[in-house]
């Protein structure tokens, strides 16, 4: 990806982030989004309900129990299985456009679900899981890359598939990755007894100090 591409594609993801920052909040009461008077008649379709085996590759719409997932859909995608039943996830990004070289365009149609943070991998529990609700599935060869990426097999992701490095300080994307750091402090104590394990793998900074000349030389 040439520098000029690289700017393309930041200036467009700053587009959609300046239009968010304009946008209203959605109306919540206590924390929650207000629900269609409809749903409540609606069958429960969460994953624990329907008794759904979650799979390597899923995608699941986690339930809104926290500041961040009750203001906006928050995806995840399944990565691999552990011992205890929880699972490795990825959140997807709330913009359509890679915004650091951690994030991965996936080449859907559908906003959100067009870029995976696989800097910002989680560990959730079977619980958390079961109250969510399986949307669709990712294919074999994205999850294989998206996993390999976050268990440190790969050291990074295919260029053509990322967006382009930080490489200033103010760069306003530093505050795009602490906003979605908080993802997963939703979910860190709703399981007193099986605590959710996560960890952010942050965008390398690619800016150096500049020299500056010694006054005594």
């Amino acid at each position: 990806m040439t520098v000029s591409e690289q700017r393309e594609m930041v200036a467009v993801w700053l587009a959609e982030w300046r239009l968010e920052k304009e946008l209203p909040l959605p109306q919540q009461e206590s924390g929650v989004l207000v629900a269609d008077e409809d749903s409540a008649s609606e069958p429960d379709k969460t994953i624990g309900a329907t008794e759904t085996v979650p799979h390597s590759g899923d995608i699941v719409l986690l339930p809104p129990d926290g500041g961040t997932s009750s203001a906006r859909p928050v995806y995840v995608v399944l990565l691999t299985a552990r011992s205890d039943g929880s699972w490795l996830c990825a959140p997807f990004s709330r913009f359509s456009t890679p915004a650091t070289e951690g994030e991965y365009a996936t080449g859907r149609s559908f906003d959100p679900l067009k870029v995976v943070c696989a800097w910002n991998v989680g560990q959730l529990s079977q619980a958390v899981l079961e109250r969510g609700w399986l949307v669709e599935r990712l294919g074999a060869a994205d999850v294989k890359i998206l996993a390999d990426f976050a268990l440190n097999r790969r050291n990074a992701l295919p260029p053509a598939k990322c967006g382009p490095p930080i490489v200033h300080p103010l760069d306003p994307r530093h505050e795009y990755i602490e906003e979605e750091r908080c993802l997963w402090i939703d979910f860190q104590s709703q399981e007193v007894d099986e605590p959710v394990i996560w960890q952010v793998r942050e965008p390398s900074i690619g800016y150096a100090a500049e020299d500056h000349p010694d006054p005594n030389s």
